[in-house]
């Protein structure tokens, strides 16, 4: 095989990935690309897949005709050491590595919301993202948008799918190329994100009973003290509900811009079309290399299931053992590193289908709140956003809060806490291609409640301006009703390693307890585990 031929048959191969290389079905009944092997999210067995459809076919014919054929051209396109597998073998190893990109560009979308929502104290968010965490996310927050006291705030976020999956134990720690388990799992796990957040620099209180003085002179024993309890207490628990979110990894249509934009960019077919001088030793390497195909037991797969998915698991199997081994030969990684034309195409490649996802995302948001001696809240938030491609990104957010638990009899306020709208827009400041990446956010918010805020004073406080204590505790209505209007101006450093440095600045003209204007500072760093991935063996 000449080295021109090579590259006008990959060019062929990446404009049509099902086009089986050299040689035509040996009937007109055989199927282009079978259903088990057309969508498969491996990229071995989708870029095999006419190939396997062929032998398939073949073989359930075989079986119910009651022959004995050799197959020996369908299974020369499937053994690696054979020529005609070499041209199908370079995309599919290809198109894992550009997978591996992708993870680490996931972690830099301007969707996702990996801190704290912007009502809790510590928040640097005040406008609530569509997009959430895939795998696991840890944000540390310090400051206050809307509250009055400044906090420190931890935030875990997850997907509902990936604790099910690490229960379950079906391929944990999976963010790209699942594969799934149903309806159940893509529609109810897969758009589900849960977190919880838990306030750091907010001490409380707990009363214990005593059995006497342990010092003094005064002879009034002492029937009760107040026990300070310990920092890391929960403050409140977020369900998100993806509807629709085009940055989703695990979405086929994201999955189909991924591939395509991989197969048919125009910067990777110019790096194909250098791949003539590469393919020579490539070649060299898998004839001498590859472990030979057990041309017996990948028949029984297909004998046992006309199906094909016994088949596509068997060859996946041997595809990536075979594959793993022959990556350890420094020089194969070499050629084919020069072929793909390295990591600046891959970057390219996955920023252009970053790109092209133009449109709509829209989230259902639940958020349980538990201030420090404030009322339990309970919050609903729709969060819309449209991405304008190289224009950035506008976010919108509706919210009602609600006051939770037992409302006293005599208070003078209803369940009704507050509503809210509010907007924000990111714009990447710096190149895409760059691994340390810049955004800049700029947010406003407007609240409205018809009460002033409840603040819960604890029992065995005193009374403001008296030394009369409050056995029972009390509520008070603190600070105004009416609008809260507040700005924020935000960097976020992004890094290619999933961590994420927001710095923020805001203004308010009054905040949840107190009156008057304030300006005040957020910061905060967050772990986005999807793209350290790796660490976890994490299947790409």
């Amino acid at each position: 095989m000449t080295k021109l031929i090579s590259a006008v048959l990959l060019l062929a191969l990446l404009a049509n990935p099902g086009h089986v290389l050299g040689r035509t079905p040996q009937s007109d009944q055989v199927p282009n690309r079978a259903a088990f092997c057309d969508k498969d999210p491996r990229a071995a067995v989708n870029i095999y897949c006419q190939d396997l459809t062929i032998f398939q076919f073949h073989v359930t014919a075989d079986v119910k005709a009651g022959t004995n054929t050799d197959f020996v051209d369908d299974l020369n396109e499937l053994d690696l050491q054979n020529v005609h597998a070499t041209d199908k073998f370079i995309p599919a190893v290809a198109i894992g590595i550009a997978a591996n990109g992708l993870a680490t560009a996931i972690g830099q979308r301007p969707d996702q919301q990996l801190g704290s929502t912007g009502n809790s104290s510590g928040s640097t968010s005040l406008v609530s993202k569509a997009g959430s965490a895939e795998l696991l996310s840890l944000a540390l927050d310090t400051g206050a948008l809307t509250k009055s006291v400044n906090g420190t705030t931890t935030t875990f976020n997850s997907n509902a799918d990936q604790i099910f999956r690490t229960i379950t134990r079906n391929d944990p720690d999976c963010i790209l190329n699942c594969g799934s388990l149903g309806w159940f799992e893509d529609h109810i796990l897969n758009p589900t994100n849960i977190s919880a957040s838990f306030a750091l620099a907010q001490q409380s209180s707990t009363t214990t009973a005593t059995t006497g003085q342990a010092s003094g002179t005064t002879p009034t024993m002492v029937s009760s003290a107040a026990i300070p309890t310990g920092a890391g207490k929960l403050s409140g628990v977020t369900a998100r509900y993806q509807v629709m979110n085009k940055f989703d990894p695990r979405s086929s249509s994201f999955r189909q811009k991924w591939n395509s934009a991989v197969l048919s960019s125009q910067s990777l077919k110019d790096a194909v079309t250098n791949l003539g001088k590469a393919t020579d030793p490539i070649e060299a390497i898998l004839l001498a290399s590859a472990p030979a195909l057990d041309r017996k037991a990948i028949y029984d797969a297909a004998k046992k299931d006309p199906t094909g998915k016994t088949l596509a698991n068997f060859f996946a199997a041997y595809f990536q053992s075979a594959s793993e081994a022959l990556m350890k030969n420094a020089t194969l990684a070499t050629d084919i590193s020069t072929a793909m034309q390295a990591r600046a195409v891959y970057h390219d490649a996955w920023y252009s289908t970053l790109d092209q996802v133009v449109g709509n995302l829209v989230t259902f948001e639940y958020s349980y709140n538990r201030a420090l001696n404030q009322p339990e809240t309970h919050s609903v938030k729709a969060i819309y956003a449209y991405n304008f491609r190289s224009l950035g990104m506008l976010t919108f957010n509706g919210a009602v809060s609600l006051y939770g638990g037992t409302i006293p009899p005599a208070a003078k306020y209803g369940r009704f806490y507050y509503g809210q709208a509010s907007m924000e827009y990111d714009q990447t400041l710096t190149g895409k291609g760059k691994s340390i990446q810049t955004q800049l956010s700029l947010a406003g918010y407007w609240q409205y409640q018809p009460n002033p805020s409840v603040l819960n004073i604890p029992a065995g406080t005193v009374a403001p301006g008296t030394n009369i204590p409050l056995p029972n505790g009390t509520q008070e209505f603190v600070g105004t009703a009416g609008s809260l209007w507040v700005t924020q101006a935000k960097i976020t450093i992004k890094g290619s390693g999933g961590i994420n440095i927001p710095i923020g600045v805001s203004w308010s003209n009054k905040t949840d307890l107190l009156q008057g204007s304030r300006v005040g500072a957020q910061v905060g760093i967050s772990y986005n585990f999807s793209s350290l991935g790796n660490l976890f063996g994490a299947k790409q």
